[in-house]
């Protein structure tokens, strides 16, 4: 009985452990993550520091809140979709097409203040007849007037 009881502790102080791992894990992600992101605060050069070291302070209070989630696919496609919305009519397709592009290059980072998309988008020359073979016209006959000049006094 005592042997079964040993055990019994044991497994039940083994979960309760690992219980407590699991639960303080995103806490200690969350700090490991926040100390990346003052580092690269504090190495970054061109940044307003201040502003950066204000949103990493923010972002793992979040995460230690569970409130730092991954957008799911619907959410990308309607920030897409509204980030073309305000282009003029002509952009709109084309700013659609360089956000759907799995092809297109990219740059830079969130981090690094912003993503630089590039893609190419070939535009067909439009249709045009193919040039008729005239014989050339005859010029106008012209004539030159002479033209006074005109006095001042």
């Amino acid at each position: 009985m005592r042997q079964a009881l040993k055990i019994s502790l044991r497994a039940s102080m083994l979960a309760a452990g690992l219980g407590y791992a699991t639960l303080f894990a995103p806490g200690a992600q969350a700090a490991s993550q926040y100390q990346q992101d003052v580092q690269r605060c504090n190495t970054t050069p061109g940044i307003d520091k201040q502003a950066c070291l204000q949103e990493a302070g923010a972002a793992a209070q979040a995460a230690e809140q569970g409130k730092l989630t991954t957008p799911s696919m619907q959410a990308e496609s309607q920030n897409r979709t509204r980030r073309c919305s305000n282009l003029p009519a002509d952009k709109r397709q084309d700013c659609m097409i360089l956000m759907e592009d799995t092809h297109a290059q990219t740059q830079g980072s969130v981090q690094s203040g912003g993503v630089i998309r590039e893609t190419t988008i070939t535009i067909p020359a439009p249709v045009t007849s193919a040039p008729t073979t005239t014989t050339p016209a005859t010029p106008a006959p012209t004539t030159t007037t002479p033209v006074m000049p005109s006095s001042s006094y």
